[in-house]
């Protein structure tokens, strides 16, 4: 079970792997993990669908270097 934040765009955040349709949590979309370009830790996923795209990021896993920016990958 994961606490997820989606967003438009997640700077720092790399697509990893191959994109898959299967189990994926939003219907039409299929989605890839997403890892740390730094440290490579697991962030979330990159979900892409006829709608676009967005990011599903892992709460815990994410920090702030700004102040007005309450999450940052």
């Amino acid at each position: 079970v994961f606490d997820v934040r989606c967003f438009t765009s997640a700077p720092g955040a790399l697509p990893v792997g191959t994109f898959s349709a299967e189990f994926s949590w939003f219907v039409g979309y299929r989605w890839q993990v997403v890892v740390c370009g730094r440290c490579q830790v697991h962030l979330g996923w990159l979900f892409q669908g006829g709608g676009g795209g967005f990011f599903a990021l892992i709460s815990n896993r994410l920090r702030s270097d700004d102040a007005d920016s309450p999450y940052r990958a």
